[in-house]
């Protein structure tokens, strides 16, 4: 998602409303929850490159070099 689409999306929200962020990706769920809860920490710029690591997980290799790109991060924690 591009950040203009993220804009658009939480323009139509009331601008009040807490955020959160949750997964259902079975890779990152403890057993028992069909979910796992995020809570937005920080927004910034990061230059990273996208790689996949050997076992195919998606991976960002966060330094400027030939293939990095600048990109909007979230850093997010799981507990609030």
């Amino acid at each position: 998602m591009k950040v203009r689409e993220l804009q658009e999306h939480l323009g139509k929200l009331d601008p009040e409303l807490n955020v959160v962020c949750y997964s259902e990706d079975e890779s990152l769920l403890i057993e028992k929850r069909s979910f796992i809860l995020f809570n937005i920490l920080a927004a910034s710029t990061v230059d990273a490159e996208r790689l996949r690591l050997d076992d195919g997980t998606p991976y960002l290799k966060f330094e400027r070099g030939p293939a990095s790109v600048a990109m909007a991060a979230l850093k997010v924690t799981s507990d609030f």
